[in-house]
């Protein structure tokens, strides 16, 4: 019986220590570590125009290139040590396309006339956002601010000529989120943002607005619903010079809601 008693003793100490090991290391991965991943679908509306040694064409009057589906993914990286920056990384994946009669006229694309015939246009702008970024504040309200790059590639295609897209854009970034009170509910606002316009007058405009809702919480994981617009809007005119080694002239925007779901441990 004594025996017994030693073996109950033993046991009720090795959880009373298991329970402080698994309270201190949740304790410590809140304060000191922190990651984020999600992903989603984008229900996006586009319009705008591009130009490449030629006239103006609108993306959505006269090439159809106006809705499609797309697809996101996210991460989240952020630590306890003040100098080094945290980091985010995002990728959107943009990509319609569409065959639509021009009428006649003096429409033309990459030097050739494609007035009063169906012309079939693609449209892909995939996006990779990496950047780098300080947390300034983050009792009640998170606010971050940072650096980073947004790299678009993928190419423009119009009645079988196509221009390539790979370049670079710089941007600042900043980000404001705070979770409102007695629900389950969180509330974020995003903007990446740049503009150049000595030679080349070019300008990126990212902005996200979402709600955000834990649905299931187990051990240090919470597993969250996301719902919200996104606009983003890309202007380069070249003025007969390049951009990053990008030619043609294209004013843009794509907006529309998303949802998804993102895990934080």
């Amino acid at each position: 019986f004594n025996n017994f008693k030693g073996y109950i003793m033993f046991f009720n100490v090795k959880s009373f220590f298991l329970t402080l090991l698994v309270l201190f290391f949740s304790t410590l991965q809140a304060d000191l570590l922190r990651a984020e991943v999600g992903a989603g679908a984008w229900l996006l509306d586009s319009s705008g125009e591009i130009s490449y040694k030629g006239t103006p064409l609108d993306l959505d009057d006269q090439l159809g290139l106006d809705s499609t589906v797309s697809t996101y993914a996210w991460a989240n990286f952020k630590h306890f040590i003040p100098v080094i920056p945290n980091a985010r990384l995002e990728i959107t994946k943009i990509g319609t396309d569409a065959t639509e009669y021009i009428p006649a006229g003096k429409w033309s694309f990459d030097g050739e006339n494609i007035s009063a015939k169906n012309v079939e246009s693609k449209l892909n702008l995939d996006q990779i956002d990496a950047i780098l970024y300080y947390n300034l504040w983050d009792t009640f309200i998170l606010i971050d601010v940072g650096v980073g790059v947004k790299y678009y590639t993928g190419y423009i295609e119009i009645d079988k000529r196509n221009v390539d897209i790979d370049f670079p854009i710089p941007l600042i970034y900043g980000r404001v989120a705070t979770d409102i009170p007695f629900t389950n509910l969180g509330a974020e606002v995003d903007l990446k943002y740049f503009k150049f316009s000595p030679d080349v007058d070019a300008e990126m405009f990212d902005l996200r607005m979402k709600l955000q809702a834990t649905v299931l919480t187990i051990a240090l994981l919470d597993l969250n619903l996301e719902f919200g617009y996104r606009v983003q809007r890309l202007q380069i005119l070249a003025h007969d010079n390049s951009f990053s080694g990008f030619d043609a002239d294209i004013k843009s925007e794509i907006s529309g809601f998303f949802g998804g779901v993102n895990i934080a441990f």
